[in-house]
């Protein structure tokens, strides 16, 4: 593939396997870096639109659109600053789900656990949200869980038409690892009553939609202790539809790309990032592949923040 960037008479080449922001492809024996991208491309947990294993390659294809040649990092204007600048970044391209006879959850588990054993940042790149269980399952240190969604993802096991995507945080809390779980952005009318009360019962922090709105992204920083380790989980259906379409369940009312964003970059300086994941982009809805690159653009200005304090 090559790539044209205006005002340039250059042909940038990119890698024949696409990887995010064009880094070096690597396979679980080499060196990993200091953050590494996984693709787990499911549809396990949809019930509403397929589309979600496409998901990885699309953000990937996104990110593409910040690579210059010899890339070391972006200039943010906005903060006049570089970011990402002399930070070892690798991909290790998309798990193979099928690649032997065990179920999806002991191979995700089996990479995190590897990436982790190095000393690495996992950025998950998915896939449906089922994924995140398996995920952070992965993970033997306390760990505490921002679930930004519209929905909550707390439905009974019992509940008619229930998908895998729509009970993983319940499935979360099962983990003795698990500690605080700040829930953002829930709205919409696919949420279960009895979900969001077994949530709030069992001690999670629930903030609606209206509310981060209207207090601001104060009311998730009053519940982060400096320094605690954060996973953060990024349903796509957080952002408004209008500019991400390309979600499995859009739900109107969502959030701005400027309050994620500022959002993202706050929890990051506060807390200690362990790990994340963007699941439920569905490219098949978004011709215009905007959605992808709300995506990528809120990924690289995270990591931006995140690799501040990350071991070089």
């Amino acid at each position: 593939m090559y790539l044209f960037v205006q005002h340039q008479i250059k042909v940038i080449k990119i890698t024949k396997q696409k990887t995010f922001l064009n880094v070096e492809k690597v396979t679980l024996e080499d060196s990993l870096g200091n953050i590494v991208f996984l693709g787990i491309p499911t549809e396990e947990g949809h019930v509403f639109r397929e589309g979600t294993a496409k998901a990885p390659d699309a953000i990937r294809n996104a990110s593409l659109m910040y690579y210059y040649p010899g890339y070391n990092g972006s200039y943010d204007p906005e903060q006049q600053k570089h970011i990402l600048r002399n930070v070892k970044m690798t991909d290790l391209s998309n798990i193979n789900l099928n690649q032997r006879n065990c179920s999806s959850e002991e191979i995700i588990k089996e990479y995190i656990s590897k990436i982790l054993s190095k000393d690495a940042l996992p950025v998950i790149l998915g896939g449906d949200h089922s994924i995140t269980y398996a995920i952070l399952s992965a993970y033997n240190k306390s760990v505490n869980v921002i679930h930004l969604d519209a929905h909550g993802d707390f439905q009974r096991y019992d509940e008619s038409d229930v998908a895998p995507c729509g009970t993983v945080i319940r499935k979360v809390c099962s983990l003795p690892n698990i500690q605080k779980i700040i829930q953002v952005g829930i709205r919409g009318y696919l949420n279960s009553k009895q979900g969001i009360q077994d949530s709030i019962k069992r001690g999670n922090i629930v903030i609606p939609c209206n509310k981060l709105k209207v207090e601001g992204i104060e009311t998730i920083l009053s519940h982060i202790n400096k320094g605690e380790s954060y996973y953060i989980t990024f349903d796509s259906d957080f952002l408004d539809p209008s500019i991400c379409p390309g979600t499995t369940v859009p739900e109107l009312g969502g959030i701005s790309y400027d309050l994620a964003r500022d959002l993202l970059y706050a929890v990051a300086n506060r807390a200690k990032i362990v790990g994340m994941d963007f699941v439920e982009l569905n490219p098949m809805y978004d011709p215009t592949q905007i959605s992808a690159i709300c995506a990528s653009r809120l990924i690289i200005g995270t990591l931006g923040e995140i690799s501040k304090n990350l071991k070089r």
